[in-house]
């Protein structure tokens, strides 16, 4: 019993760690998609790319899109 619950957890916490990863994903496609007028397709192969080139994963990419965005956001709102 132990063992198939330890499975169940194990799997719920994969499944829940790809969700994060496509969520991130996604926010970085969207971003790409924005900031440089590419089509959906486009930021998902330029992401693909990058992953590629940089020997990274595509998570650690995506993050750092979001970051920078982020970083970008914050720096653009002025204090009154």
């Amino acid at each position: 019993m132990r063992k198939s619950r330890w499975r169940a957890e194990e799997a719920n916490s994969s499944l829940a760690e790809q969700l994060q990863t496509r969520k991130i994903v996604e926010r970085a496609k969207g971003i790409l998609q924005r900031d440089l007028g590419l089509s959906e397709e486009q930021a998902y192969l330029t992401l693909q790319r990058q992953s590629r080139q940089k020997r990274k994963p595509m998570k650690e990419i995506a993050e750092a899109i979001v970051l920078s965005d982020e970083v970008k956001g914050s720096s653009q709102v002025r204090p009154t």
